[in-house]
């Protein structure tokens, strides 16, 4: 024993007292005695004693042993408790162990002492050491979050913490004994019977652990996701003879894992659609180009030139579309300012009173406060007339569509019951109407290109695709709130700044003008080259072609006293636009250059090309506009 034991002796006897020492030490057990002959002196050394061990005689002439091993029991002790007498028979010894005792030494076999100290002090210390990790496991067993089931192979309930009462709305004593599919799913029978996957019976049966999620109240507005796990508990045989069950909500995780695909495979649609768009607009700027062109020239044949129009709205049209799906793809390109976006909604509210039609009550509700923005007004004009259009087509008997505005703040509580957001201030713009809703699998996808819900011919798919590509590209957040029948509202949070708002006159376009200036096409387009070449020259200037990067260096050394602007194509072999714009830069700091692309937004930017200041032609683009670039240019 590495520690002083220390013993309170109840003992009348001296010499017995002495016999028991001497025992004691020839073991070479270091050891503290306390001898008491009364009831007050014992009960008086237990407690200032307070002793690892008590060693009693059986009959004192004022008190007994029993007596004392009813006290020390009464204190709920652990504490070995051993007999020690020379009168003692053995059915008065098995009584005392009844009671409590732990055991009991003659006094004539004293020898039998220290291997039965020994003993009892060893089996306390293997209690204790149970005890305190019983009371580990129970700690352990009531913190956790997760609910957790002890269920025996009659599928009774043996155990269970805080957490899983709270699952199953019960009190812990109401339910152990009783049947875990009549607790947790209010059945009268097995789940496995009732067509319910069982994890229990899986590991008993295999003795493996099993996991499965459960869906539950799935005919109420929020249902739940439940995952749960079963796990052997094995006896030293190796048989599986209960089973802990750990249940736990998921249903936060899975909708933020929902939001993740979901956006995985808008992203992914986006990079499809930003794919395209620069062979799409090449194309486009082609035919309406030419298309422009030949209408000039059939001035005096209605019926051409009336064709002609019809495929021109439709390139249009086309064009329209390319700018949606980059709108989708958050790569077009935008011109944020700072916008009270109140400001917005008004210069709309008189043309959307026109779209919506005379059956539907239009309602503005707008912040009182300053809710100014970092947006492109023509796009945030863009989502808000997509809204109330599609809101429009959804009452069709008329009804009611509301616009408001208010200052919201996302907190983390905000951020963690939503799955989206950034901690801040932030203006929701709410677009509500009355009219038919959508179910789950319609708000699923509202957002995907091309996806619609009306007749064929009735639209093309792409307005609330567009109004996402636009929020997202601000930075913003959008969601959807419907039940069929009931309406929806569009929520938009657009980040809210401080600044002050510029307030500018709107200047109108200039009609085309040509000029006599010698300017530089660097275009690897060869119809696109030719095109711009022919409407330049047909306006009285001089061009020079280049068919790639290092032609249009080439071009412009050999003609820098008499060029007067550069147009660049910002993607282009062997040097890209911004390549050649350096080297131009270096002969003629003071050139001039407008750069062209149709590439999306995030290409433009990472060639370094959408700085302010610098001339940018986005195609397809229109001989008129192209015309009206040139000139602006030259001017400046």
């Amino acid at each position: 024993m590495s520690k002083e034991l220390r013993i309170l002796m109840l003992e009348d006897a001296s010499t017995d007292a002495e016999l028991v020492e001497r025992e004691l030490r020839k073991a070479g057990i270091a050891f503290s005695l306390k001898r008491v002959e009364t009831r007050d002196a014992f009960q008086k050394g237990l407690n200032d004693f307070s002793p690892d061990i008590i060693l009693a005689d059986y009959k004192l002439p004022s008190f007994d042993g029993l007596s004392a091993l009813d006290i020390v029991r009464g204190q709920d002790s652990d504490m070995p408790f051993i007999l020690v007498s020379g009168s003692i028979g053995e059915e008065m010894a098995a009584e005392a162990l009844k009671i409590g005792a732990t055991d009991f030494v003659l006094k004539q076999k004293i020898s039998r002492l220290t291997p039965v100290i020994q003993r009892a002090l060893r089996e306390v210390e293997e209690r204790t050491k149970r005890r305190k990790a019983e009371e580990l496991i129970k700690s352990v067993f009531e913190t956790i979050k997760e609910g957790l089931v002890v269920i025996d192979p009659e599928y009774r309930i043996v155990s269970a913490n805080k957490a899983y009462c709270e699952q199953v709305k019960r009190l812990l004593n109401d339910i152990i004994g009783k049947n875990c599919y009549k607790v947790a799913h209010r059945l009268e029978k097995p789940c496995f019977e009732s067509g319910i996957e069982c994890p229990v019976k899986y590991t008993l049966e295999t003795g493996d652990v099993f996991t499965t999620v459960h869906n539950h109240n799935k005919k109420e507005k929020n249902p739940i996701s439940l995952e749960i796990k079963s796990c052997p508990m094995k006896d030293s045989a190796g048989k599986t003879i209960s089973v802990i069950e750990t249940i736990n909500d998921i249903t936060e995780r899975v909708s933020l894992e929902n939001q993740f695909r979901h956006a995985q495979k808008l992203r992914g649609i986006g990079q499809l659609a930003g794919g395209i768009a620069h062979d799409f607009n090449n194309i486009l700027t082609a035919i309406i180009g030419y298309g422009n062109l030949l209408l000039t020239r059939l001035a005096g044949d209605e019926q051409s030139s009336r064709y002609l129009e019809d495929i021109l709205a439709a390139s249009e049209r086309a064009a329209q579309l390319t700018q949606g799906l980059l709108a989708f793809s958050r790569k077009q390109i935008i011109n944020p300012r700072p916008v009270n976006i109140n400001e917005i909604v008004r210069s709309i509210e008189r043309l959307l009173s026109r779209i919506i039609g005379e059956d539907i009550e239009l309602k503005t509700m707008l912040s009182p406060k300053d809710v100014i923005v970092m947006v492109d007004t023509g796009q945030m004009e863009q989502v808000i007339m997509n809204l109330c259009t599609n809101a429009r087509d959804a009452m069709i008997d008329g009804g009611i569509l509301s616009i408001e505005t208010e200052i919201v703040e996302m907190d983390s509580e905000y951020i963690k019951r939503y799955g989206y957001g950034k901690e801040g201030k932030y203006v929701q713009l709410s677009v509500s109407d009355s009219g038919i809703g959508m179910d789950e699998k319609t708000k699923e996808r509202v957002f995907e290109p091309f996806f619609t819900t009306k007749e064929v011919g009735k639209g093309t798919g792409l307005g609330l695709a567009m109004v996402y590509g636009i929020v997202k590209q601000h930075e913003g957040y959008i969601n959807i709130y419907s039940e069929p029948e009931r309406g929806t509202t569009f929520k938009i949070y657009l980040p809210l700044i401080k600044a002050e708002i510029k307030v500018g006159k709107p200047v109108g376009l200039a009609p085309p003008s040509g000029g006599i200036e010698t300017i530089l096409v660097a275009e690897d387009d060869p119809s696109l080259r030719m095109l711009m070449k022919e409407v330049l020259e047909k306006f009285g200037y001089t061009v020079i072609e280049a068919a790639d990067g290092e032609d249009a260096i080439r071009k412009f050394e050999e003609n820098k006293d008499k060029i007067h602007l550069c147009i660049l194509d910002v993607i282009m072999p062997k040097k890209n636009g911004k390549q050649v714009y350096d080297e131009i830069m270096k002969l003629k700091p003071d050139a001039k250059v407008i750069f062209s692309s149709g590439y999306t937004a995030n290409i433009i930017q990472k060639k370094g090309i959408l700085e302010e200041g610098i001339n940018f032609i986005l195609k397809p683009v229109s001989p008129q506009e192209l015309l009206r670039k040139v000139r602006e240019a030259l001017n400046k």
